[in-house]
């Protein structure tokens, strides 16, 4: 004799199965998207990643924070990264010269300043660059001028014043513009030069000066797609969420000039 009730509940499992099955193949899992990014980026991105995951479910964003020149070479050396976005034009022109990131998939997403601040906690009267040689100011912390951009851009600085023979004594040099804005903001150093997203964000420093727009070369942040990124069309989806209106309205929030390409 047949158990009624016996099949039901093996009828009403394996519809759960099913379902639980169809859910599965429905909803595939995230997968990670690495993007190597200027340190002077880590606030404004990860304000932007839960908004872009919520849209965007099944990709995960992994972010690498580091100097752009440091972030340039790891990339040459094959680490797994999907999108590079350096503080500087040039880390991007040495990867498109050498075919390691993909030249369509390029373009200038935001631009900066660059600033000059002090502790909170500073009583030096200084409002400008051409300042910075007096005998009272003792220490000047600036990115290292091989790998951070910041440090390049104030390298050019100290050029175009003609302050580099007479700051050089002073240097003191960081790994990234996150070195500089914390030494200033303990008091380790009298001044720094860093981006004017960087002195935004802190409520620790002050800025007293900005560098002249004609005394360095403009601060331009690219991004683009890793050649060897085994998900090119996710990288390119981040990127074109960055461009869109809303987001853009968020960097200008976080102090960036945001690039406007026709």
């Amino acid at each position: 004799m047949v158990n009624v009730s016996l099949l039901r509940t093996i009828a009403g499992l394996n519809l759960t199965l099913a379902v639980s099955l169809w859910g599965c193949q429905s909803s595939p899992p995230s997968r990670p998207l690495t993007i190597s990014a200027a340190s002077s980026l880590k606030e404004v991105l990860e304000d932007i990643e839960p908004r872009f995951e919520r849209i965007y479910p099944h990709i995960d964003l992994n972010f690498n924070f580091a100097a752009s020149g440091v972030l340039q070479h790891q990339i040459e050396q094959g680490a797994p990264v999907d999108i590079f976005f350096p503080a500087a034009t040039q880390p991007m022109d040495s990867l498109v010269h050498k075919q390691l990131v993909t030249p369509n998939s390029r373009r200038a997403m935001v631009t900066n300043d660059l600033v000059l601040i002090v502790s909170v906690e500073s009583d030096l009267a200084l409002n400008s660059f051409q300042q910075l040689p007096a005998p009272n100011i003792r220490k000047i912390m600036v990115g290292e001028f091989t790998s951070v951009p910041a440090g390049q851009y104030a390298q050019e600085v100290f050029s175009t014043l003609n302050l580099h023979q007479r700051l050089q004594p002073k240097l003191v040099f960081a790994q990234n513009v996150r070195g500089v804005l914390a030494a200033v903001a303990n008091t380790n150093v009298d001044a720094g030069i860093v981006y004017g997203t960087d002195a935004q964000r802190s409520d620790q420093v002050k800025k007293v000066a900005t560098a002249p727009a004609d005394s360095h070369s403009s601060i331009v942040y690219p991004i683009g797609v890793v050649a060897a990124s085994s998900q090119p069309e996710a990288a390119q989806t981040f990127i074109d969420f960055l461009s869109r209106s809303e987001t853009q309205e968020t960097l200008t929030e976080f102090g960036f000039g945001v690039v406007i390409e026709e």
